[in-house]
């Protein structure tokens, strides 16, 4: 039978030896045997946090907000500008152009002068914030005051347009009110004017029947008294005279009961149509009155405004996580010590004669 190769001793596992761990008794025994230099880092670490807590200058936040110009439109405020592109003119053109008038005016002055630029999402704000030292917060609140002003200009022109647009739509409204208004008289003149004209209707309705009487009772002796060819010619042109008059009559009555009816029909018709469209017109009117009055310019709402307490990281949390780095450098630092130091007891172990035999790995 074919004999299994024998295992390679080199490639057997080393045994396990229990000295190879480290415990934390090993750990705390190197930290003591270091205390000094534990200590010591401890130490550095606290004085130096309470330096920084207490020696770095506070700084504070100066914050502007400015409220973008709108108009109304179809009952909801619409901005004069896109809040994002007055935030993109903000941080690209005005606050670098203030800030460099800044530093031109002032050679001497160290400081960057860093201007934050935001728009909260959903309004028609654009906020502008700065930190800084107390000493530097009247630089911070010129400069922001200045940022402003260069928008305000520029909107300035986009609300004057807009304002004269608006105010000639206004007064075109109100000529065209105006015209309506003129209009309703007239038709109530002309309205008021049947009324003189059915009474002068009537009049004539009752005259024309009184004279087709007569002639209706003249006609009637005629007849009893026809005896010659001139009462025959009598009683023919009675005859006429009381056909033209019913006719006469008969013309007036359609005047009056159907003509003179539609006259009016029409006019109230029309009255009725104008008053419709001055109260369209009155409300037009209202409502570009409302929309001049709701034009708002654009303005800061605040300016320049100091936080009442300093911004960044408090004293007392510096030094907590002072403490907390300090005690970590000090378990650190002697661990360090004791690598190095056993690196350096190896090396020193080996005489220069000596050769390194085996493996190189």
């Amino acid at each position: 039978m074919n004999q299994l190769p024998a295992a390679d001793p080199a490639a057997q596992p080393l045994p396990y030896d229990p000295y190879d761990e480290i415990s934390l008794v090993d750990v705390a025994r190197v930290i003591w045997r270091h205390r000094r230099a534990a200590l010591a880092a401890l130490l550095v670490v606290i004085v130096a946090a309470v330096a920084v807590a207490f020696l770095a200058p506070k700084k504070y936040r100066y914050s502007t907000t400015i409220e973008l110009g709108s108009r109304i439109e179809d009952g909801r405020s619409v901005p004069i500008e896109a809040p994002e592109t007055a935030l993109a003119k903000l941080e690209e053109s005005y606050v670098p152009q203030e800030r460099h008038r800044y530093l031109e005016a002032h050679p001497g002055v160290d400081e960057t002068f860093a201007i934050k630029v935001r728009a909260p999402k959903g309004s028609q704000l654009v906020v502008l914030e700065s930190t800084a030292r107390a000493e530097d917060g009247p630089a911070y609140r010129l400069i922001q005051q200045r940022v402003v002003q260069a928008l305000v200009a520029d909107h300035a022109r986009v609300f004057e347009d807009q304002r004269r647009e608006v105010a000639l739509e206004k007064k075109g409204a109100e000529r065209d009110l105006q015209t309506l208004v003129d209009r309703e008289s007239v038709l109530k003149a002309r309205i008021e004017r049947l009324k003189g004209t059915a009474q002068l209707l009537e009049q004539q309705i009752a005259d024309t029947r009184g004279l087709i009487e007569d002639a209706t009772a003249n006609r009637s002796r005629a007849v009893a008294e026809a005896r010659d060819e001139a009462r025959a010619m009598t009683l023919l042109m009675l005859d006429n005279e009381v056909r033209e008059n019913r006719k006469r009559l008969a013309d007036l009555q359609q005047q009056l009961q159907i003509g003179l009816a539609d006259e009016r029909d029409t006019l109230q018709s029309a009255l009725q149509e104008n008053q419709r469209n001055q109260v369209l017109q009155q409300a037009e009117v209202q409502r570009l009155d409302q929309q001049l009055k709701n034009l708002k310019q654009t303005r800061a709402v605040v300016l320049g405004m100091k936080s009442l307490k300093p911004v960044g990281i408090s004293r007392s949390l510096i030094v907590v996580l002072g403490v907390v780095l300090g005690v970590l450098m000090a378990l650190l630092v002697p661990l360090v010590l004791e690598f190095f130091g056993r690196v350096r007891g190896g090396l020193d172990s080996v005489s220069p004669g000596d050769e390194i035999t085996g493996p190189l790995s």
